[in-house]
């Protein structure tokens, strides 16, 4: 099967520049089996009379249909929402040409635009490695004929004069038609970075009025990592006020625990000395923030985003203290030195040191990949000298910073109190 070079050379020229970005897709190779069947007489019509005669039809009262068969092709995206994504897909399928009286190959070229609409849209966000979606779109779909037998024809065409040596390998026909796609899909998240993807297709022709499918499966790389879900924040509540309940004191009353409130009224006796009460002698309750600030440093070998074992328990230190802090978020920040073969190579170095990071945050110890953000910034900002072999070992490295707050309610202490 032979991909258009052109077609080729456009996703790497797009997807060059986007690949610093989160949310950019890119699925290299796509496959399917495409099924034609259901327009066999339509395009045997087609491929016979009007425009589109050449050499195929009249004088051999025959038509050309395309067969079933085996569809390449290659897809770059971009998220839009953390489950919705537009693709440009492009994709061939060769396959003989079914006739009576002659062989013939078969070229079909499809190029269209895809939105990829997630079920997560309407029903929210979860942390399910299976994430199915629908899709719909539209394009153009472009069919060659050749024939595979050299002949003389018999008949003065458009394209071939009456006694035209018509040699083998020549195209006979072909048409460019509007076409829609309407699907149903799901990926399976292995990583933050890779999903196989799996997809039964419809394919209209809105020029000829025919239907055809597919079904494909292939791998899908994000770069940048995906776009995180934004959380809902509950609204805070003001608690209720407090009912105020009349208080009776006892003349000479005693105050055995000495919190200020007679025993004879005290609803808490036994309190300890420095904690402050309220008019019924029970200690007060305080709401206190505690913040989160944390920092993690992660140094890798020349050339290579693999962590070390060494850092694993660092990284471990770092899980347990966002899942003690549970609105915690880590900006994962990626660094290459100055060694590799261009800059876009560093850039790419960096970035994958970061999203490895957060995939053993996210896969070997649970934290969601939501609260998690990557950046790379190739050899663009270093710690040391690039000049020598100590510098460079220092700026081949992850940076992250974790930070957060929980709020816990405390009795207050005579000792919080300030003048």
């Amino acid at each position: 099967m032979k991909l258009n070079k052109i077609a080729l050379a456009l996703f790497a020229v797009t997807a060059a520049p986007l690949a610093a970005n989160a949310g950019v897709t890119i699925s290299p190779l796509l496959l399917g089996y495409h099924y034609s069947e259901g327009a066999d007489e339509d395009q045997s019509d087609l491929f016979k009379s009007g425009n589109n005669t050449a050499a195929i039809g009249a004088e051999r009262n025959d038509g050309v249909y395309k067969e079933n068969g085996l569809y390449t092709g290659a897809a770059l995206g971009i998220e839009i929402t953390p489950s919705t994504q537009f693709q440009v897909e492009y994709g061939v399928s060769n396959t003989d040409g079914q006739s009576d009286n002659a062989n013939f190959d078969v070229e079909q070229q499809m190029l269209s635009g895809n939105f990829l609409i997630g079920t997560e849209q309407f029903t929210g966000y979860t942390d399910s490695k299976l994430k199915p979606y629908v899709l719909i779109g539209a394009g153009q779909s472009k069919i060659k004929v050749e024939n595979q037998d050299a002949y003389v024809s018999n008949r003065t065409t458009e394209a071939f004069p009456a006694g035209s040596n018509i040699k083998a390998g020549s195209e006979v026909s072909q048409s460019t038609d509007t076409i829609g796609n309407l699907g149903l899909g799901a990926m399976y998240r292995i990583n933050d970075a890779l999903s196989l993807r799996g997809e039964a297709r419809a394919i209209h022709n809105f020029d000829n009025n025919w239907w055809e499918g597919m079904a494909l499966a292939g791998l899908e790389v994000v770069l940048g990592g995906h776009l995180s879900p934004v959380v809902a924040v509950p609204p805070m509540v003001e608690p209720a006020a407090p009912v105020d309940t009349p208080i009776y004191v006892v003349e000479n009353d005693v105050d055995s625990d000495g919190d200020g409130v007679p025993d004879s009224i005290d609803a808490c006796p036994g309190t300890p000395m420095n904690v402050v009460v309220d008019e019924r002698g029970c200690p007060l309750q305080v709401d206190i923030t505690d913040e989160l600030k944390m920092e993690l440093r992660v140094f890798f070998d020349n050339d290579k985003s693999a962590i070390k074992n060494q850092y694993q328990p660092e990284i471990a230190k770092v899980a347990e203290k966002m899942r003690e802090y549970p609105n915690s978020i880590a900006r994962v920040e990626g660094h290459a030195s100055k060694t590799g073969p261009s800059a876009r190579y560093n850039q790419r170095l960096s970035e994958a040191r970061a999203v490895a990071v957060k995939s053993m945050l996210t896969n070997e110890f649970g934290i969601a990949p939501n609260r998690l953000s990557t950046v790379g910034y190739g050899y663009d900002r270093p710690i040391a000298d690039n000049n020598t072999e100590e510098g460079r070992a220092m700026n081949r490295r992850v940076y992250a910073i974790i930070t957060g707050d929980k709020t816990m309610t405390v009795e207050q202490t005579k000792d919080m109190i300030v003048e």
